[in-house]
Formats: C-alpha cells, structure tokens, sequence
C-alpha cells in the first residue's frame, strides 16, 4: 500500500520553532540575568565582609536596596561582620504594604540575647512626617514581653533603611521559629498604619557560650564582682555585681572592652542597648560587641575608668509642678531647668564627647516609677546638653544621676582564663 502524502506545514513548524528559540533566549536573558544580580549580590556581601569596610566603600554599596541597615551594622560592629561572615545572619525579603506605604523586612539575626530585624521602608508619599510609634514582635501568637529599641522617624522623603534590636535579660526560648512583626506608624495626613509580616528562622539557634569569672575588683576600696561573661553571636555580656558594704555609688565604667590573645579588642555597642539592669539594686550587665566565633584560652577585659559619688547623694529632687530643682548634691556642677514633662542639664565636658546621656531614671513621691518617655541631646565647645523626658507628672520626684565624671580608678586590666 503506497502510503499517503502528508502535508507537513513548514512555515508553520519553522515559526514554531522560531517562537520556541525566542522563549529559550528570553528564559535564558532571564536567569542570566536573575544569576548574574546573585552574583553581583554576592560578590558585594563577600566584598563587604571578607575585609574591613571603609566608609567611603560603604557608602557606595549601601545604595544597593536591601544593603544599607545591614552595611552600617558591618561597618560599626565586629560581632555582626563575624556573623555574616559565618553565614549566621538570615535573609528574609518579604515586602508588605499598606497606605501607601510597603515595608521590607530584610533580615534577621536571633540568638538567645536577643533578635535584631533590618527592614526598609517605601513610600508613595512624602514620609517627613511619618514616625514609627510601635514595634511588636510574636512568637506563634504569643507577643514577646520587652521594650524594642528603634527609630521612630527618619528624615528622608521617600525611602530608608533602619533595624530594631530586642535585648533580652534572661535568655530567651525559641520554642517556636514561626514569627511576627507588628509596625505601628502615624502620620498626619494618613493616621496609623499598621504593617504585620510573617516570618520563619530556618538557622539553628547558637547555644550561649558562659565563663565563670568571679573575680573582685578593688578600685579604692570600693569593690566590685564580675561574676560570669556570657557570649552568643549578637553580643558579649559581662555579669557584675556591686559589694554592698561600698561607701560610695558606682555610676558607670567607661571605655570597657574585651580582648583575645591576639589582640582582637570588642567595645561597647554604640547603636543600641549596651547596659542591662540597675546598679542600684546591685546588678548590671555591659554587653559588647560579639567574639563569638573567635576561640581563645583567655579573654582580656579592660576598663578606661570607674566613676563613683557618695552613696546617698546619687540623686536630685524637682518638682514637676512648680518646675523647681528641690535639691542637688553639693557636688553636682551643671546647671538644670524643669519642664512640665523633663529635665535639661547642661554639663562642661570633660573630654571630645558630643552627646550624653545623665538622668533617665526617677520615682515619684510615692516610690513608683516615673515612667522614661525618651531624650534629646547636643553639644558645643563647653557643654553637653541633654533634655530627659518623663511622662506628664505634676508632683514631685527623686531623679537618680546615671553618670558624673568622677574617676575613682582607671586603666584597669583583668586576665581571664576560658577553660
């Protein structure tokens, strides 16, 4: 049986040909060029973190969406450049919006000290006049109790970049890693906004690495424990505890700092939360900066300074009412002014410093808390100037003084062994 012609549509299978090659080309454009932004992305975050950025390089790349909060974070703290150099911190990138408004949670660093979010935020419109008054944070549906550290405006028009560091005092149970954060934003014209995203850690939580110091300091009599030193990825907290028998108040330490053997140092954390607790109830903690995925014999702990006043005159008294200053110690030098909701003292400086904080915690007449509501500082070639503000009270309060330069010791160095 000769068989039948076959009329083959040539044109027709040439143009489907045509048409199947151009999708190949365009897939292959595609995830060339979806690879090629990986790469580029990459090779950035390998740039950034396998050296010390400079600023100038920084500035560059924190034009980048999506880079800048966690370049600043590389830049001003060694703990976090070690954490993305171990490949601790996680990308997150989801985007939600409202009002106008979408914001992009970036990335997540959550360790049992604490969890810091970066995030960037869009606009539609002119966002001057938007200020992020709430930040909730859930785990499964429970919210997590403690106060998130935050900027609550910026000043660009039209997109910025920022983060928010919970710092926990215990440490804290990840018994689940399905979250949620809650922003909370007011602006004039659109009111609240309210942004909820979801996210999931996918990292195993780093276990906390704790050293049993006990080792007393005696800085002219007045004496002092550092019990433990306790490292996880985001921070180096040091435990101390004060001697009761102290004839005088310990204010601050300043300058403290860790250092390896091969004279690593990490300092005090500048952007966030860098003392835990209440010298007056005997117990704070100074976290530092991270050396966590450094392995050494010996830690090094310095101190620049102890400041210390009188025991019983670590205070001043005012009355919110009358806007009076009531009483300060013989020794205090600056002059204060009351307001209806604050404190403003100006203090002569004593070194190149340009902000201060002095007054952050009061009680009322009562003995409750008046509650801290937030601060202001700035500076010439003589002062430092801070305003502390409380919330609105009109009766009388006891304001404890949190710093007074008055170095009883200085250049301390303590050794102490890790095994």
């Amino acid at each position: 049986m000769s068989k039948l012609p076959i009329d083959v549509p040539k044109e027709k299978l040439q143009q489907v040909r045509m048409d199947m090659f151009r999708k190949v080309q365009r897939e292959k454009r595609i995830k060339k060029r979806i690879f090629s932004v990986a790469i580029v992305s990459l090779f950035c975050l390998s740039f950034l973190f396998s050296i010390r950025v400079s600023p100038t390089i920084a500035s560059q790349v924190a034009k980048i969406p999506g880079f800048k909060e966690i370049v600043l974070a590389v830049v001003r703290d060694k703990g976090i450049k070690d954490i993305v150099d171990n490949g601790y911190y996680e990308e997150i990138n989801t985007t939600q919006s409202k009002n106008g408004l979408s914001l992009t949670l970036q990335g997540v660093i959550a360790d049992n000290s604490g969890l810091v979010l970066y995030y960037d935020a869009d606009a539609t419109f002119d966002m001057s006049e938007l200020y992020l008054e709430e930040v909730k944070l859930f785990q499964g549906d429970k919210e997590i109790e403690g106060g998130a550290s935050f900027t609550n405006h910026q000043s660009n028009q039209t997109r910025f970049s920022s983060s928010v560091d919970y710092s926990y005092s215990e440490p804290f149970a990840y018994t689940s890693k399905d979250f949620k954060v809650v922003f909370r934003f007011y602006e004039k014209d659109k009111g609240n906004i309210e942004i909820t995203i979801p996210f999931s850690l996918q990292n195993e939580i780093a276990k906390e690495k704790i050293i049993t110091a006990n080792r007393i300091v005696d800085v002219g009599g007045q004496k002092f424990t550092i019990t433990q030193i306790r490292r996880s990825p985001l921070r180096t907290s040091i435990d101390i505890e004060l001697d009761e028998a102290n004839t005088m108040q310990i204010l601050a330490l300043d300058d403290i700092a860790v250092e390896t053997e091969n004279g690593e140092r990490r300092e005090g954390i500048k952007y966030g939360l860098s003392l835990g607790g209440d010298n007056r109830d005997g117990k704070f903690t100074f976290n530092l900066q991270s050396n966590y995925f450094h392995d050494s014999d010996s830690l090094k702990i310095l101190i620049g300074a102890v400041h210390a006043v009188p025991k019983g005159e670590d205070y001043i008294e005012v009355d919110f009412g009358t806007k009076e200053v009531l009483m300060k110690p013989d020794y205090l030098d600056w002059d204060i002014s009351v307001t209806q909701q604050g404190v403003s003292v100006a203090a002569k400086k004593w070194d190149d410093r340009m902000r201060h904080s002095f007054l952050n915690s009061a009680v009322k007449a009562d003995g409750t808390t008046l509650e801290y509501t937030g601060s202001s500082f700035s500076d010439d070639e003589q002062y430092l100037y801070a305003t502390e503000d409380f919330e609105n009270y009109d009766g009388k309060a006891k304001i404890y003084i949190n710093y007074f330069f008055n170095p009883i010791g200085k250049n301390i160095e303590l050794n102490i062994p890790l095994q």
